[in-house]
């Protein structure tokens, strides 16, 4: 089954659906926990994500989870730091669930199976301890050698750091597809994928040029046009126009793989 180069959703609805509800219900909460705040500036947002969209990878407003607010004036005391911790890992947990279940999904699209809630749920369950070693393996990764590129080159080492990190992100471009599509561990995962980009076809680059141009144009509208009734629908258009592009890498995935 052929979808183009941007991939075709229409058969495939829960694609879109999933994350859009994912959204909504998370602007839900955290305008709950911390009051819809933000305003209007300009920014730039140069990210790539694979598997659930989100339009949190583009919004610079921090109100929705995910996004760690600390207590000021007077430091961080021991039950304000527990409770960020557990913030956290209950993020990276839910997370490692949906987005397990999500990539299981474009993994089905791509070989032209029907898709359910039921398929999304198990391939959640199935593949969560996995992704939640990924997502505990990619935050201290950017922690712990963030904070170091930081402190010793201040700016400059931010901005290296970035660079650095965007260049694994594409050399590791299909490593969330392979844990899925090939049920394996996250050490076979790793290197599998690095193998199949060396494989890449002709279209995994312009994906990757696509990807990251609707992000760094997103991320300048979303955040300049900070109105709520806008940012519902931003909130839309990202979520399928990223769903677009993800069931088309998941297509270029299936191609390399043969």
């Amino acid at each position: 089954m052929s979808f183009g180069p941007f991939g075709k959703l229409s058969p495939f609805p829960l694609l879109v659906v999933v994350p859009i509800v994912i959204d909504a219900l998370s602007v839900l909460l955290g305008t709950t926990i911390h009051g819809y705040q933000g305003s209007p500036h300009l920014t730039f947002k140069l990210a790539l994500q694979m598997g659930l969209p989100s339009i949190g990878a583009v919004t610079e407003q921090g109100f929705m989870p995910g996004s760690v607010q600390l207590p000021g004036g007077g430091g961080i005391h021991a039950a304000s730091l527990l409770g960020v911790l557990l913030y956290l890992a209950l993020y990276l947990a839910v997370q490692s669930f949906l987005q397990g279940g999500y990539v299981g999904l474009l993994c089905d699209a791509s070989n032209g199976r029907k898709l359910s809630m039921a398929q999304f749920a198990a391939y959640g369950r199935r593949f969560f301890f996995r992704f939640l070693l990924l997502n505990i393996v990619v935050f201290a990764f950017l922690f712990i050698v963030g904070a170091i590129f930081t402190l010793i080159l201040m700016v400059p080492g931010m901005i290296l750091f970035f660079v650095l990190f965007l260049v694994l992100r594409v050399l590791f471009l299909y490593l969330e597809f392979t844990m899925v599509a090939e049920d394996c561990s996250l050490s076979e995962a790793f290197s599998r994928s690095r193998a199949y980009f060396r494989s890449r076809t002709p279209s995994t680059l312009p994906l990757v040029g696509a990807a990251v141009l609707v992000n760094v144009i997103a991320g300048l509208v979303v955040n300049a046009l900070w109105l709520p009734f806008l940012f519902l629908v931003w909130l839309i258009v990202y979520d399928a126009v990223m769903a677009r592009l993800q069931l088309a890498f998941m297509e270029d995935f299936r191609r390399i793989r043969g």
